[in-house]
């Protein structure tokens, strides 16, 4: 059976895309953590920001296939470690000649010219977004035959994503959630994503793909995510804009995701069909 080093499995999206690997029985999996334990056999604790420590554990283990998503969090010591763990990582698979799949973000680009295909130029405009599009840069050069995708907001039912979680924490203390009208993303689940991941992680392709769901403000997002949960908004969930916020985000992320809609077997989901989906227990596929 072929080995695959996920990094960042105790993650979002990396637990649930170690537990459907896993579940496939295709791969042979060994998922990686930081901080915080992960309860599969295979575990590894690594420090990715360690260069010896990242040649050793790939050298020793000699994977077919490399999923680097992990340090997608974006506080200053984890944004700080986003270029040097992609460096070290993409030096290793040249090592062990492993397939390397490194997962970015939509907001490498700056939301002022949407739609962004893959040929889109990168205007991040944070330091997070700096950081991603800088390791795109590092990954495509060192390592050309490499997969770079970019999802947009991950979003998940069981358990909820963080921006779910949010809302409904505030909708349950009564606290006021302002969700903005005019900041737009293209939503898509995490099986969804990890599906395609694990499907491209199988193939040869190489270069840069998008992935997202159909484009969503985040007051739309929201709004459909707790209708799917069973849960009324409520008069302390209002519309809000990115203006009143004094915040600086992009503004809209739509991406055409044509590319990935041709290439892949794994369907890109609406919020509808993934809550049926969710319900139904198991991934939908085409």
């Amino acid at each position: 059976m072929k080995r695959l080093l996920i990094t960042g499995g105790s993650g979002f999206l990396g637990s649930r895309l170690a537990q459907l690997a896993t579940a496939s029985g295709r791969w042979d999996v060994y998922p990686t953590f930081f901080n915080t334990p992960i309860a599969h056999p295979n575990a590894i604790r690594l420090d990715l920001r360690d260069r010896a420590e990242v040649e050793k554990t790939v050298k020793e283990l000699k994977p077919e296939a490399i999923i680097h998503q992990a340090v997608s969090n974006r506080n200053g010591e984890h944004v700080a470690a986003i270029v040097p763990s992609a460096r070290h990582l993409a030096d290793a698979a040249i090592d062990v000649e492993a397939r390397l799949i490194h997962v970015s973000t939509d907001c490498v680009f700056d939301g002022e010219s949407p739609p962004y295909t893959e040929e889109s130029p990168v205007a991040p405009a944070n330091p997070y977004g700096a950081a991603k599009a800088f390791a795109e840069g590092l990954i495509a050069s060192m390592m050309p035959e490499a997969l770079i995708v970019r999802p947009s907001l991950i979003y998940g039912f069981d358990p909820v994503d963080k921006q779910t979680g949010w809302i409904i924490d505030g909708i349950r203390k009564g606290e006021t959630v302002r969700l903005f009208t005019d900041e737009i993303r293209c939503p898509v689940w995490v099986d969804t994503v990890a599906l395609a991941l694990l499907e491209l992680a199988g193939t040869r392709h190489g270069g840069l793909l998008n992935i997202g769901g159909q484009p969503l403000n985040r007051w739309d997002f929201g709004i459909k995510m707790l209708s799917c949960l069973g849960l009324t908004p409520g008069p302390n969930v209002i519309r809000s804009t990115i203006a009143e916020s004094g915040l600086k985000r992009p503004a809209d992320l739509t991406m055409d995701t044509s590319k990935a809609r041709r290439l892949l077997r794994t369907r890109l989901l609406t919020v509808e069909e993934a809550f049926e989906g969710f319900r139904s227990r198991r991934p939908v596929r085409s």
